[in-house]
C-alpha cells in the first residue's frame, strides 16, 4: 500500500468528518444559546399559570412571593399567596425515567385547592392518563396535611402502575414541603 492510497482510503476521511462533526457541534451549540433561554421562559410562565390555576384565591402570579429555605427532596418550587395559601411543585421519575411534575394547592388549613399534572413525559395513553382531570378528580378538597397512600382511599390508574407511582410520590413530596412550612 502506497502513502497516498492511505492518505485517501483512511486519513482524509477521518479528518473530513472529524471537522464535519466539529462544524455541527458548533451549530449545536449556537442554536442552544439563542433556544435555552426562549425554553426557560415558557416553562416559568407554564409553571406560574399552573401556581395560578391551582390557588382559586389568586388570579395574578405576579402577586405570588417565592419561598425558600424547605429542605423537602424532589420540590423545585413553592410560592406563597398573599392571604396565606401556598402552592408546591415536586417531580418525581416515572416510566421510563420521565419527570412527573405535580403542582398543589393548599389553603391555610392545609386542604388541596387544586392539582395540576404534566405526565406529558409518560407513556402516551397509558401513564399520561394519570393527568386527566377525572382521574385527579379523586384528590379534590383531600386533607393536605396527611401523606397518602397508593390504593387505601386513592386509586392507581390501571395499567399505569409506574406511573401512578411517581403520581403518589410527588402528591407525599408536595404534601411533606407543606408541613414543613406550615
Amino acid at each position: 500500500m502506497n502513502k497516498s492510497s492511505t492518505w485517501e482510503s483512511t486519513i482524509k476521511p477521518v479528518i473530513v468528518l472529524s471537522v464535519i462533526s466539529l462544524v455541527v457541534s458548533l451549530l449545536l451549540a449556537v442554536v442552544n444559546s439563542f433556544t435555552a433561554p426562549v425554553i426557560e421562559a415558557n416553562e416559568k410562565a407554564t409553571t406560574l399559570a399552573a401556581y395560578v390555576d391551582v390557588m382559586p384565591t389568586v388570579s395574578d402570579a405576579a402577586t405570588l412571593e417565592e419561598v425558600t429555605g424547605y429542605t423537602t427532596a424532589n420540590v423545585s418550587g413553592v410560592v406563597k399567596a398573599e392571604d396565606g395559601s401556598m402552592a408546591i411543585k415536586a417531580g418525581e421519575a416515572g416510566f421510563d425515567g420521565g419527570i412527573l411534575t405535580v403542582i398543589m394547592g393548599f389553603d391555610t388549613e392545609g386542604k388541596v385547592t387544586g392539582m395540576w399534572v404534566d405526565a406529558s413525559t409518560q407513556t402516551s395513553g397509558i401513564g399520561s392518563n394519570v393527568s386527566k382531570a377525572d382521574y385527579l378528580a379523586q384528590f379534590d378538597g383531600m386533607d393536605g396535611t396527611q401523606n397518602i397512600v397508593m390504593n387505601q382511599g386513592y386509586d392507581a390508574y390501571s395499567g399505569a402502575t409506574i406511573s401512578s407511582t411517581a403520581l403518589f410520590a410527588a402528591i407525599n413530596d408536595c404534601i411533606s414541603c407543606y408541613n414543613e412550612l406550615a
